[in-house]
C-alpha cells in the first residue's frame, strides 16, 4: 500500500498573472503587484503577487482598498493573451517530465503517476523536476506549488500545504492528521456557505469535520454520494470518476461606453455569438437551445430564450439574435451575454436533411479554416461589423483559451 499511495501530482502556480508579469517585467520583481482586468479604481484585483497578499491584498480586492492597505502597490492591466501562452509553455514543460492528464484551471494541472513511479521516492524526484522544468523553460519568478497524494483532491490540498514555492509528498501516516493544520475553507469544494452549514452542526476545524461518520456527513452536505465522496476522499482513498457532459457554452461581456447603444450592443452580441459558435464546434458539440440576455445601466434586464434545431453554424444563431433583439431598452445596455445550451455531441446529432443547413454547416467550417490560418476575425459574420475588437480575450476560471484564441489577424500585426 505504501508503494501505491502516490498517485497523483498535482501542480499549482502561485500567483499566477502576478508572477508571470514579475517574470516578464523585472522591475516588478520583489514588490507588491495586483493585476487588474481594467484601468479604473471601479474594480478589483484578479491576482496579487506574494509581496501585495503580505498586505492583506488578494483577489476580489478593490483597487481604493488595495491602495489603503499597501500604499506601494502596483497596479498592472491584465494581458490576457500573455498569461494562455504561459499556460501552454507550463504544459509543455510539465510533459517532460510527466504527462498531464487534467488540465484543471489557467494555473493548476493534475498527472496520474504510473505504477512504477508511486513510491515516495520516486514520486519526489519526479515533483523536483517538474520544478525545474518550470523554471528552465518558464522563468524563476513562475513559482509552483507541487503536491503529490492518493487521489487528485489530496494532491491539490497537499500544494496548499507550503506556499509558496512548495513542495509536499503525502505519505499514508501523513493522512488525515497533517490536514489538520488547514482551515476549513482551504480544502476544495468548501466554500463559504458549506463553511456555515458545518458550523451550524460544531464543525469549525478539518479535524472535527475528518471525524465525521460517513453518514454523519451524508446528512451535513444533504447527498449520499457528495458526503461518500468526502468520506473516502479524506482518507486517501481513489474516488472513481463518473463522466459528465458540458451542460453549456457562453461568452459574456462589459460593454465599452462607446458601445451602450441598443444597436452597437447587438454589433457585440453577433460577436459573442460568434466567438460562442466557435468554442462549440471545437468541443464537438449542437447547440438546442441560445439565452441571450442585456443588462441596463438602471439594473433592468432583458433575455430571450431561443429554441435551435440542434445546430452548430454561427450565421443561423446570428440570424435568431437579430430577430429576437428588443428596438429599445429602459436605458444604456451596460453588458451582453449568450448561452448556449440543451447540447448534444456531434456524434449523437443526425446530420440535417435540409440542403440550406448543410451548406450553413460547411460555411462555419470553412470559417474556422480561414480563422486557423490567418487569425481570430478574419472572416466574420456582417452583424458583428463594427464590433470585431468590442470583446477582447478574457480567461474564465476552467475555460483556458487555446493558442488559436490568441492568434492576431493580419490587420492587428
Amino acid at each position: 500500500m505504501a508503494d501505491d499511495f502516490c498517485r497523483y501530482l498535482y501542480v499549482d502556480i502561485n500567483g499566477y498573472f502576478a508572477s508571470v508579469e514579475q517574470q516578464m517585467r523585472p522591475e516588478l520583481r520583489g514588490r507588491p503587484v495586483a493585476v487588474v482586468p481594467v484601468n479604473t479604481e471601479a474594480t478589483c484585483c484578479i491576482a496579487s503577487s506574494y509581496e501585495a497578499k503580505a498586505f492583506g491584498v488578494k483577489t476580489g480586492t478593490m483597487v481604493p482598498e488595495a491602495r489603503r492597505r499597501c500604499p506601494d502597490i502596483t497596479f498592472v492591466l491584465a494581458r490576457h493573451e500573455l498569461y494562455v501562452r504561459v499556460h501552454h509553455a507550463i504544459i509543455e514543460a510539465v510533459e517532460r517530465c510527466v504527462h498531464v492528464d487534467q488540465v484543471c484551471s489557467i494555473d493548476e494541472m493534475c498527472a496520474r503517476l504510473m505504477r512504477n513511479e508511486r513510491a515516495h521516492e520516486q514520486a519526489h524526484a519526479i515533483a523536483v523536476a517538474v520544478k525545474q522544468a518550470i523554471r528552465e523553460d518558464v522563468g524563476p519568478h513562475v513559482r509552483c506549488s507541487v503536491g503529490v497524494g492518493p487521489n487528485p483532491w489530496l494532491a491539490k490540498v497537499a500544494t496548499d500545504l507550503e506556499k509558496p514555492d512548495g513542495l509536499v509528498v503525502l505519505r499514508p501516516t501523513d493522512v488525515p492528521h497533517r490536514l489538520y493544520e488547514l482551515e476549513l475553507d482551504d480544502l476544495p469544494g468548501i466554500g463559504r456557505r458549506m463553511n456555515a452549514r458545518l458550523a451550524r452542526v460544531g464543525v469549525t476545524t478539518v479535524e472535527q469535520l475528518c471525524a465525521l461518520t460517513e453518514p454523519a456527513l451524508q446528512t451535513v452536505w444533504g447527498s449520499r454520494v457528495l458526503g461518500s465522496v468526502w468520506y473516502h476522499q479524506l482518507r486517501g482513498e481513489q474516488i472513481d470518476d463518473r463522466p459528465t457532459q458540458r451542460r453549456t457554452v457562453g461568452h459574456s461581456h462589459v460593454l465599452a461606453p462607446e458601445y451602450r447603444t441598443q444597436d452597437k450592443a447587438r454589433n457585440v452580441m453577433a460577436h459573442m455569438i460568434h466567438k460562442a459558435c466557435r468554442r462549440l464546434r471545437r468541443l464537438g458539440y449542437h447547440a438546442g437551445r441560445m439565452i441571450l440576455a442585456i443588462r441596463y445601466v438602471d439594473g433592468t434586464r432583458w433575455h430571450a430564450d431561443v429554441p435551435l434545431p440542434a445546430i452548430r453554424d454561427t450565421v443561423t444563431m446570428v440570424r435568431a439574435c437579430v430577430a429576437a433583439w428588443p428596438k429599445q431598452g429602459s436605458s444604456a445596455p451596460m453588458k451582453v451575454s449568450v448561452t448556449l445550451t440543451s447540447l448534444t455531441p456531434d456524434a449523437a446529432t443526425p446530420e440535417s436533411l435540409f440542403p440550406e443547413q448543410r451548406e450553413l454547416d460547411n460555411l462555419a467550417n470553412a470559417m474556422d479554416r480561414i480563422e486557423q490560418r490567418f487569425g481570430n476575425n478574419a472572416v466574420f459574420p456582417g452583424e458583428m461589423l463594427g464590433a470585431n475588437d468590442s470583446a477582447p480575450l478574457r480567461i474564465a476560471f476552467t475555460q483556458i483559451p487555446d493558442l488559436i484564441d490568441c492568434e492576431e489577424s493580419p490587420e492587428d500585426v
